[in-house]
Formats: structure tokens, sequence, C-alpha cells
């Protein structure tokens, strides 16, 4: 059942910035016009992991000494 009445934005919206050296607010809270506010918050899109195939190289690597079994002794 899809809502026949779309509720529109009010046009004063609350920014706020999650440190002072962001350029952009990282949230903003809207104001709609049966009464609710809705909070956007930026989506910030996250590189790819760059070592992820490097670290794999390293996935047998033994670190500090060898465990050795008491029979090897």
């Amino acid at each position: 059942m899809k809502n026949k009445i779309q509720v529109l934005p009010l046009p004063k919206v609350a920014p706020t910035w999650a440190n002072p050296f962001s350029k952009y607010p990282d949230a903003i809270r809207v104001p709609m016009s049966d009464g609710k506010v809705i909070r956007y918050v930026m989506d910030v899109p996250q590189p790819a992991p760059v070592f992820r195939s490097a670290l794999d190289e390293y996935t047998e690597l033994c670190i500090g000494y060898e465990r050795s079994n008491e029979h090897d002794v």
C-alpha cells in the first residue's frame, strides 16, 4: 500500500558539524510539514582495502619462537 500524501520538508534546516575542521555539515535535521523532524547524516565513501593482497602473503608467517613439542626435545 503506497502512501498517497507526500510530506514536504520545510525550508529551515538545522546543520550540525561533528568537528571544527569539517567543511560540510556532518548531519542536518529537517522539519517536515507533518511536525516530524528527520535527521540526515552525510554518507562518506570509505576507500577500498589496499594492503589486503600484500598482507595475504604473510598469513603463514611465524613471529617469535616456534612452538616445540615435548617429544622433539
